[in-house]
């Protein structure tokens, strides 16, 4: 049997966890992913399913059961609700009430205008200028991308969301090396439905 084309090659490592999909929100239900290695590990984990950066709850991700199964079907083990809590507080990685609260700015559909885009962050101060700088490196790719504005205490953050329909486009090369105002650049993998998306982050 063939494994699905959005496979990588290798599997994590037995740290990556999941519990099973019985948390009902919004018409599914839901897991929690978890490491009990590192944040870091966990990132990458999620980002091979499509989860963005974004979605990160302080100390897990959640994911709906299609996405569950892709994690599992890449190596996450599954493990009961209690002993992720209990392996994730004996590693120290435990952080309950530590998830972000992302402030939605402004959203344009796909089209969006990078001098729309920058006139809007003009107003978030250095932050802003810099995340402008990073979007502008884009140039006029931005108009196949649907961009979304966050901001929480910390940080400022632009979401690019590449519809699958568009799938013929390539993803930009970009990373925080060849941005140098871009503190974080997140590459998304191919969500389920085959859209997929870049997330870039400045500090404030």
């Amino acid at each position: 049997m063939e494994p699905p084309p959005w496979r990588a090659a290798t599997v994590w490592p037995v740290t990556v966890l999941v519990d099973e999909a019985v948390w009902p929100w919004r018409g599914r239900c839901w897991a929690h992913l978890v490491s009990d290695e590192s944040y870091e590990e966990l990132h990458e984990a999620a980002r091979r399913v499509g989860k963005r950066r974004l979605g990160f709850q302080g100390d897990h991700y959640d994911v709906d059961e299609a996405d569950r199964e892709r994690a599992v079907d890449d190596g996450a083990v599954v493990v009961e609700s209690r002993e992720l809590v209990r392996r994730l507080r004996a590693a120290g990685l435990r952080r309950s009430g530590a998830k972000p609260s992302w402030l939605r700015v402004a959203e344009w559909p796909s089209g969006a205008v990078v001098d729309d885009v920058v006139s809007v962050l003009g107003s978030h101060g250095d932050a802003g200028r810099r995340l402008a700088a990073g979007l502008a490196t884009f140039d006029g790719q931005l108009s196949d991308f649907g961009v979304v504005l966050f901001s929480d205490s910390l940080r400022l953050a632009a979401l690019l969301e590449l519809d699958p329909w568009v799938a013929s486009v390539s993803m930009p090369r970009i990373d925080a090396g060849t941005v140098p105002t871009i503190d974080e650049v997140v590459v998304g993998g191919a969500r389920a439905g085959g859209d997929r998306s870049i997330e870039l982050f400045v500090t404030k």
